[in-house]
């Protein structure tokens, strides 16, 4: 609930600040001119990068200002600069195998979740999708939560024969992408997601009320952004 607010806060914020300086620059309080290539898509995931840092997210913080810094940077290029900008595209190939070199040599930077019993266990999920997609099934007793980010990829966990523990927690990151899950019917999921053109979709309405386990909470945090979030109960 507590970063739930810290969300609200931050982005009231940012739209209270944003809409007074555009009204006293209408106004003539104010004298200052905003490009019109600054106003665009590419605001939300600078914005949402930011607000990651802020929170101490810095993974999937770098990942949304990049995304925004990427696709900025050709209106500000001329036609030969764009050319040759354009050609630069296989060092994205290379940022990914950077990305998963730097996952495999320091786990304990990307998952905060790991210890050797966890990883014994497999009762955690830690997943970093870009431009990718994976499976899993779980059949733990013990789910603890942990991590999916899927940036231009996909994700899909199957928790049907798994069991939680108290207070578990899955915190997304989803950008133009999307993730399935697959869990009891009983599961009482508490959602505390920040949708930007995106959504999340509980299909719980398929089930009576009375057959969900208040006592098996599954906290699902974070952002989905022009994506989606499934979750299906069997």
């Amino acid at each position: 609930m507590k970063n739930n607010q810290n969300k609200t806060f931050f982005w009231a914020l940012v739209f209270i600040a944003g809409g007074g300086l555009f009204l006293m620059r209408n106004f003539g309080m104010l004298d200052f001119d905003v490009p019109l290539k600054l106003i665009s898509w590419r605001l939300i995931p600078l914005i949402v990068g930011i607000n990651a840092l802020l929170r101490k997210d810095y993974i999937n913080g770098i990942i949304a200002i990049s995304v925004a810094v990427i696709f900025y940077i050709p209106d500000f290029l001329t036609p030969v600069e764009k050319t040759q900008y354009y050609n630069l595209w296989p060092l994205l190939l290379v940022g990914v195998g950077l990305t998963i070199l730097a996952k495999y040599m320091f786990p304990q930077q990307f998952d905060n979740y790991r210890t050797q019993l966890q990883a014994e266990d497999r009762n955690y999920v830690s997943e970093s999708n870009i431009m990718a997609g994976s499976s899993s099934k779980f059949v733990t007793k013990d789910f603890t939560g942990g991590k999916v980010s899927c940036v231009m990829g996909g994700s899909e966990l199957n928790l049907t024969e798994a069991d939680l523990q108290n207070n578990a927690t899955l915190r997304v990151f989803i950008m133009m992408g999307g993730m399935e899950m697959r869990i009891p019917k009983e599961w009482n999921v508490k959602l505390d997601v920040f949708p930007i053109m995106g959504g999340v979709e509980d299909k719980i309405t398929k089930f009576p009320e009375n057959v969900v386990d208040k006592s098996k909470v599954l906290v699902i945090s974070g952002y989905v952004i022009m994506g989606g979030i499934e979750i299906k109960r069997v």
